[in-house]
């Protein structure tokens, strides 16, 4: 009986000493859906998780049970991931305000991290870069976007603003045109007109004339000459 009784007490010791680790999944509303995070804890234990869109990132309630704790995540990359454009990027953790290391081990659908947690830890927040749809890039890029337009709509609203004042200052019969008031309906000088041709149409006719008068002057001059009498 003794030795049966040493020997559950020398067990229990044993199995006392051992690191409670075991895996589980914790679920976090995202939306309308609900998302399973699969884990590995040692000496300590998850209470909740919540989701931060703004930050793309999931945050962590625990209590370490000994001395110190160890803690294991497996994440769907279709899930929670960290991506640079089209190359993975590192996750970021942060204990308690504090970044800490970890060991990373990936595939092309799985990204496993794993670190060691301290005593007195709280809340344990990881921040990656895609989370349940979401993309961090893609809504920086948004913004951007939408930051451009409203200073280029910004931007037209004055230009028109300016347009409209200047239009008013313009008076009446006169419109805007390339900042400068105009004529609205300006008076079309006519083109000079070239009086060469017509004066020397003019001189060419009276040099004809003149031609002609001269010449039936000296055909009358010739019908009136006296043709004197022959001598014998």
């Amino acid at each position: 009986m003794f030795p049966k009784t040493v020997f559950a007490i020398v067990a229990f010791s044993v199995f006392s000493l051992v690191p409670a680790a075991f895996a589980d999944t914790i679920s976090v509303d995202i939306g309308d859906s609900t998302y399973n995070i699969e884990y590995t804890a040692t000496d300590l234990t998850i209470s909740s998780v919540t989701a931060d869109m703004d930050f793309i990132s999931l945050i962590f309630e625990v209590d370490v049970l000994l001395n110190e704790g160890q803690l294991e995540f497996n994440f769907d990359r279709d899930f929670f991931d960290a991506k640079l454009g089209s190359e993975d990027d590192d996750f970021f953790v942060i204990v308690d305000g504090d970044e800490l290391s970890f060991e990373e081990t990936k595939d092309d659908s799985h990204r496993s991290i794993s670190f060691l947690v301290d005593p007195g830890t709280e809340e344990i927040e990881i921040i990656g870069s895609d989370l349940a749809g979401a993309s961090y890039i893609l809504e920086q890029e948004a913004e951007v976007k939408a930051e451009q337009e409203a200073i280029k709509q910004e931007e037209e609203e004055k230009e028109a603003e300016i347009i409209s004042i200047l239009e008013e200052q313009c008076g009446e019969g006169t419109i805007l045109e390339d900042g400068v008031c105009i004529l609205e309906n300006p008076i079309i000088e006519s083109p000079p007109i070239d009086s060469t041709p017509l004066l020397l149409g003019i001189f060419g006719a009276m040099g004809i004339g003149l031609a002609v008068v001269l010449i039936l002057w000296g055909i009358g001059k010739r019908s009136n000459k006296v043709i004197p009498p022959e001598r014998n």
